[in-house]
């Protein structure tokens, strides 16, 4: 005998239906075919309720199918009403052809918005314009003129807050062409050799702001008597503003260096770049600096120091630190400064840095550090300067990754020939 389905041997077992090797009696079999025809009739009740409701559900979709069609092609209209009108904006901004042309500049955005206003207002009173005609006067039409009224005046509103756009992006790509033109100033702030040699030493630089204008530079000038100066600064922050700082901190030292010529010292110049750094930052901003004279003829470098990171020596694979101590440029109307001396030798290796290389930061906000920037100067001081800074700056990117800079980075190598 084939295998009887699992429900229909519950239904059989139910009705005392053991044992299926023999037929039933009468009575027996009568009871299994009504229970038989009862299950089928719940199966078509059940089929026929599902058909209805599919039915219902169909009919539904179908509205909300053809409701969603008509609220498309209406935000489509909308849409396009607003792509007009930012077309007629764009050429209204690009008609400012002379900036002294405020009135016609306005006349030229006020026809733009009202040629807007007005294409949203045929096509908002289409749907009540049918009403109107319908023979009720468009009585009944009250709500429906409300909320369009409602959509006119909004869309109106959006017409204004995009012409605020126009003119509040103008103004940014203004500022961004200032501060394009204030970057390319502070460049020359810095010299622009990659590499600077005399008949003493050799010099090579790296200067990387860590926005569009930063507030790192340095500086290297020939004095009269034939000694080689060298300025290195850090305004904190960045940005215009620790820009101007540093373009005031050149301008005193290229004043310093003018008038007082052949008596020069490093000290004394940090003495009046912290006057103007005072005088300019307002207590604000403030420069730590490290000035250098190099005397070609006596070998010898001389340090006066404003709280910046004391410059690196190597010597026969040695490194150390020429320490000179001094307070931050501006922290007060007048301040003192020592220098130290140090006695050089040829083939000796110099770095001097600001603290955005050492504190330049990873992805897992670990430092760059000192005790890296030592160990690698080391390896690298007996390479020629550009190859020395190249290999640091190498290792700093590689050590930043993706990470942007949070500080202005500047690095100067030298070497003594």
């Amino acid at each position: 005998m084939a295998e009887i389905d699992p429900l229909l041997a519950r239904q059989l077992r139910r009705l005392g239906l053991e044992d299926l090797s023999e037929p039933p009696d009468r009575e027996t079999w009568n009871k299994v075919v009504a229970r038989i025809s009862e299950h089928y009739r719940h199966v078509a009740d059940d089929r026929s309720l599902l058909t209805r409701s599919l039915d219902l559900s169909t009919n539904e979709m179908g509205a909300l199918h053809r409701q969603l069609l008509a609220e498309r092609d209406r935000l489509r209209s909308v849409v396009v009403a607003i792509g007009d009108a930012l077309t007629l904006f764009h050429d209204a901004a690009n008609s400012q052809v002379e900036p002294s042309m405020p009135l016609e500049v306005t006349s030229t955005i006020s026809t733009a918005k009202r040629r807007f206003a007005s294409t949203l207002g045929e096509l908002l009173s289409l749907g009540s314009a049918g009403a109107g005609d319908a023979g009720d006067g468009g009585a009944g039409a009250g709500g429906s003129d409300e909320a369009i009224n409602e959509v006119r005046v909004q869309l109106v509103a959006l017409g204004d807050r995009l012409v605020q756009l126009l003119y509040d992006t103008a103004e940014r790509a203004s500022l961004k062409k200032q501060l394009e033109v204030a970057r390319a100033v502070q460049q020359m702030l810095v010299p622009g050799d990659d590499v600077i040699e005399r008949r003493s030493l050799r010099l090579a630089s790296h200067f990387q702001p860590a926005a569009e204008c930063g507030g790192d530079w340095w500086t290297f000038h020939d004095l009269p008597d034939g000694r080689l100066l060298t300025v290195i600064g850090d305004v904190t922050g960045h940005g215009i503003s620790s820009a101007i700082i540093t373009g005031a901190a050149k301008a005193a030292c290229d004043v310093a260096r003018t008038f007082v010529r052949e008596a020069l010292s490093a000290e004394q110049l940090l003495r009046l770049m912290n006057c103007s750094i005072f005088e300019a930052g307002k207590q604000r901003y403030l420069m730590t600096c490290a000035a250098c004279i190099f005397d070609p003829e006596a070998r010898t470098l001389t340090v006066a120091n404003a709280g910046h990171p004391f410059p690196y020596l190597v010597r026969n694979n040695t490194v150390r630190q020429i320490a000179s101590q001094g307070s931050p440029l501006g922290a007060a109307s007048s301040a003192e400064y020592t220098s130290s001396t140090v006695q050089l030798e040829g083939g000796d290796a110099l770095l001097w840095f600001t603290d955005g290389v050492t504190e330049c930061e990873n992805e897992a906000s670990e430092q760059f550090s000192e005790r890296r920037l030592r160990a690698l100067f080391q390896s690298v001081a007996t390479c020629a300067p550009e190859e020395a800074r190249d290999a640091i700056v190498a290792a700093v990117t590689r050590f930043r990754g993706d990470r942007s800079l949070d500080d202005d980075m500047t690095l100067v190598v030298a070497r003594v020939l």
